[in-house]
C-alpha cells in the first residue's frame, strides 16, 4: 500500500468516526426529547390524580354537608402561620413531607387526609412509567369568585388548589390548578 492509499484509508476511517458521533449526539437528543415529552403528558396525568384526590375531600374541616352554612364557620388561613395542614392525628399516619407509600393502589393521604386544606403543603413522590422521581407539591387557600388568581385570608366559599409537578431530569415545575366551591 503507498502513502497514498494510507492517507485515504486514514481519511475515510476519520469520516466514518465523525458520522458514528453525529449519529449518536442525534439520538441521545430524540431520546431526551421523548423524554421531555413523556414527563410533561406524565406530569398532567399526575396532577390530574392528584386534583381528584384533594376534590373528593370535605371542602373544610368544619364544614357542613347538610346545607347552607356561613363563612365565619370555616377553618382560618393564617398567611404568617401558615396553619392549614394536616392535624397531628393525620401527620401520624403519613409521612407528609414526601408521602412515598404507593402500595400499588393507594398513597396514605386518601384515607389519612379528611378535608382539601389538609393538603396545604403536601409533598408526594411518584414514579409514573418509564420515569421516576416526579416531584408533587400542593397548595390550597382560599380565594374571592370574582378573582380565582388572587390569594386572600378572608374566608370565602372558594379555594384554589395548585399541583406543583417536576422532575428533575425531564421537567422543570409545572403548575396545574383547580377551583373549588362550597
Amino acid at each position: 500500500m503507498n502513502l497514498g492509499q494510507t492517507m485515504l484509508t486514514a481519511g475515510m476511517l476519520m469520516l466514518l468516526i465523525m458520522s458514528v458521533i453525529s449519529a449518536n449526539r442525534m439520538i441521545n437528543e430524540n431520546t431526551t426529547a421523548q423524554l421531555q415529552a413523556e414527563a410533561l403528558v406524565s406530569s398532567a396525568t399526575i396532577a390530574n390524580d392528584m386534583l381528584l384526590e384533594i376534590m373528593s375531600k370535605k371542602f373544610d374541616a368544619y364544614s357542613d354537608t347538610l346545607g347552607y352554612q356561613a363563612t365565619s364557620a370555616f377553618s382560618p388561613y393564617d398567611t404568617t402561620k401558615n396553619e392549614w395542614g394536616p392535624s397531628l392525628a393525620e401527620r401520624g399516619i403519613i409521612t407528609y413531607q414526601a408521602d412515598t407509600s404507593y402500595n400499588g393502589r393507594t398513597y396514605k393521604s386518601i384515607k389519612g387526609l379528611n378535608d382539601m386544606d389538609d393538603y396545604d403543603g403536601y409533598q408526594r413522590i411518584v414514579n409514573f412509567g418509564n420515569i421516576s422521581g416526579f416531584i408533587v407539591k400542593v397548595k390550597v387557600y382560599y380565594v374571592n369568585a370574582g378573582t380565582p388568581d388572587v390569594l386572600t385570608t378572608s374566608k370565602t366559599y372558594f379555594k384554589k388548589i395548585e399541583v406543583t409537578v417536576e422532575q428533575p431530569l425531564y421537567l422543570s415545575k409545572v403548575t396545574y390548578t383547580g377551583l373549588a366551591s362550597y
